[in-house]
């Protein structure tokens, strides 16, 4: 699988970062961050893909909202 942008906001231009998956993780499925020795949890809402350049490549994006 190819990189996967993802975005926390539905207006957001630019993607939060941008990761290598093993798969395309699905609405409904949770990411789990590590960050500075934190554990955090993110709720996939949206998967899309979207054409990004002029060769007509499209690429996956996800949308997360923080889990509980």
């Amino acid at each position: 699988m190819s990189s996967v942008e993802v975005f926390t906001d539905e207006d957001e231009a630019e993607a939060w970062f941008v990761a290598d998956f093993d798969f395309l993780p699905r609405k409904g499925e949770y990411l789990t961050l590590d960050v500075d020795d934190e554990l955090l949890q993110y709720e996939v809402v949206e998967v899309w893909h979207r054409q990004g350049d002029e060769e007509g490549t499209f690429s996956a994006c996800i949308r997360v909202e923080m889990g509980e």
